[in-house]
């Protein structure tokens, strides 16, 4: 019995040995990769030696990431994980739930009461410094409100719309809250929310748009202005990235164009370059397909539209506005985008230069309490 124990034991050693044999030999014929497609973000990079970074212990903690992240066939390993967690019944990784009908759903951070009353606070001093200016507040509920019929059983959820609540009491009267909440939860049923990303589709933006024009005292489009057109089926956006789940059915993006061109020029203040439309189709043969709108994520857009009604509008934005847009540019002759996570200049100044006399505030719930450069509206 002892020698058959004895050959099993140096079976699996040497079994061992061949497949970190074969792990190295591939480590060293692979090229290192910069970025990982499917998990949207750049890889760690070989860190330089010194003795400096030796004894403070950042070179062996970067080292250990370069090979977490170089490791052979990595992909394939974090598929083989994440099958193998789903087989064992396993619903959440990395703070994104696996739900009902295979969407994937951001968790929602409970905001400290400070947090939340610096926000309030920020906004209430712009809207101070810009009194004759028409003001707007929308916070779009995620689908993790929206949406919570589809959320695993007993995943615990902190209630979104107390959050929003507070926002809206804590604001200036002057401020008017669109609330969209019951127009997204009337459209449940209907595709609001990508499956695999944290954004809401186009059709969702379309009906708080819809809503939107009680607001600010337009009549939105119906559905007839727009030729409605699906641009991709093979969409896999940010919570596919962040989760690890695999093999799920990739999201449809579908764009809203006007029947007649209402563009004359977008302006990128970062690039100094401007173009005629604010779709990006040559992003659909990237990973975030989301950037078909505006390219993504810029510190200041200006759109020039065939509007002659001389109504200026400053949308103060994240993501979630760029699918919006596209139905506010029937209603303003121009629109200027700031996103304060890369916008340096001052608010106030670019409102008085441009005489702008409307402005939006258009934040998802998740990024508006998870990013602090909200607060520098003020500044």
């Amino acid at each position: 019995m002892n020698r058959y124990d004895n050959i099993y034991k140096y079976i699996m050693a040497l079994l061992l040995l061949l497949y970190i044999g074969i792990m190295i030999f591939f480590s060293i014929i692979t090229p290192d990769k910069t970025f990982s497609q499917s998990e949207n973000r750049p890889l760690e990079q070989k860190p330089k030696f010194s003795l400096h970074s030796l004894v403070k212990g950042k070179f062996i903690s970067n080292f250990e990431k370069y090979i977490a992240d170089q490791f052979p066939f990595r992909d394939f390993w974090i598929g083989v994980k994440s099958e193998g967690e789903r087989t064992l019944g396993k619903k959440e990784n990395n703070e994104v739930y696996l739900g009902k009908d295979n969407y994937l759903i951001q968790k929602f951070k409970k905001p400290e009461n400070d947090s939340l009353n610096n926000r309030v606070k920020a906004i209430n001093s712009f809207d101070l410094s810009n009194p004759h200016m028409n003001k707007y507040f929308m916070l779009v509920p995620n689908s993790i409100k929206i949406l919570e019929n589809k959320l695993p059983s007993y995943a615990p959820n902190t209630d979104q719309l107390a959050y929003i609540d507070k926002i809206k009491k804590g604001l200036n009267k002057n401020i008017k809250f669109i609330d969209i909440y019951n127009t997204l939860y009337s459209k449940k049923n209907e595709y609001i929310f990508y499956k695999t990303d944290h954004h809401w589709t186009s059709k969702g933006a379309y009906y708080s748009y819809e809503k939107t024009g009680e607001y600010m005292g337009f009549v939105p489009h119906n559905n007839n202005y727009f030729n409605v057109k699906k641009v991709t089926d093979s969409f896999y956006g940010s919570l596919y990235s962040k989760s690890g789940f695999r093999h799920l059915t990739p999201d449809s993006i579908e764009i809203y164009l006007p029947k007649e061109n209402d563009v004359q020029s977008v302006y990128y203040s970062d690039t100094n370059k401007k173009f005629n439309s604010i779709y990006f189709m040559d992003n659909l043969d990237k990973k975030d397909k989301y950037t078909i709108f505006l390219n993504g994520n810029h510190p200041l857009v200006k759109i020039n539209t065939n509007v002659k009604n001389n109504k200026k509008l400053l949308v103060i934005k994240d993501s979630y506005a760029n699918c919006f847009i596209p139905f506010l540019m029937g209603h303003y002759s121009e629109i200027y985008m700031v996103d304060l996570r890369y916008y340096n200049e001052d608010i106030n100044t670019l409102i008085k230069d441009n005489n702008i006399d409307n402005s939006l505030i258009l934040y998802n719930v998740n990024t508006f309490f998870e990013d602090e450069s909200i607060c520098n509206i003020s500044q």
